[in-house]
């Protein structure tokens, strides 16, 4: 039987630990947001984007130049206009920014930042929004879906498409 030292197995006996931690707490957050989506305000956020995914999902497929891209801004604004307080963000699956409700539209590409096709080319829309929790679970969970609050607002993520082959994430977001 072989002896390990005593530091040895503190070493191994905290990898174990880490490693069971980190999977449970993947585990939880994929039911948090599908229990997060019955609770309100996220079943409204849900319930709102989720009838809306399929046609998100062919406008970013869509877009290839600003006639395109603003297609799909004028499709997001309408969802905004329709619920109060609310702001809709669209990223690729890698997290690059193709709308910010939050930024001004801008397809005369006048500003630093801005919604319009160049900027989504040029990737200065806003910062990379994996780093957002609904966005980064939306797209690595195999429910597809991503839930969190931040300060006063709630937001709902929808991936767009099939885990590991989506056109990206589409964010719904209210103020409580």
């Amino acid at each position: 039987m072989w002896r390990l030292p005593l530091k040895t197995k503190q070493l191994l006996l905290a990898t174990v630990a880490a490693l069971f931690l980190s999977t449970a707490s993947f585990k939880v957050g994929a039911e948090t947001a599908a229990h997060l989506i019955t609770l309100a305000p996220y079943n409204t956020l849900f319930a709102f984007l989720n009838p809306n995914v399929p046609t998100i999902t062919t406008l970013v497929k869509g877009v290839k130049d600003q006639h395109s891209y603003g297609q799909l801004v004028k499709f997001a604004r309408a969802l905004e206009d329709q619920l109060p307080n609310s702001q809709l963000s669209i990223a690729q699956s890698d997290g690059t920014p193709i709308f910010d409700g939050s930024k001004i539209d801008d397809p005369g590409d006048t500003l630093p930042k801005g919604n319009s096709y160049a900027h989504f080319q040029a990737k200065t829309i806003t910062e990379n929004l994996n780093t957002r929790i609904s966005f980064f679970d939306a797209q690595d969970h195999v429910d597809g879906l991503g839930a969190e609050t931040k300060s006063k607002l709630a937001y709902v993520a929808i991936r767009l498409g099939k885990h590991l082959q989506s056109s990206g994430t589409a964010r719904f977001a209210v103020v409580k």
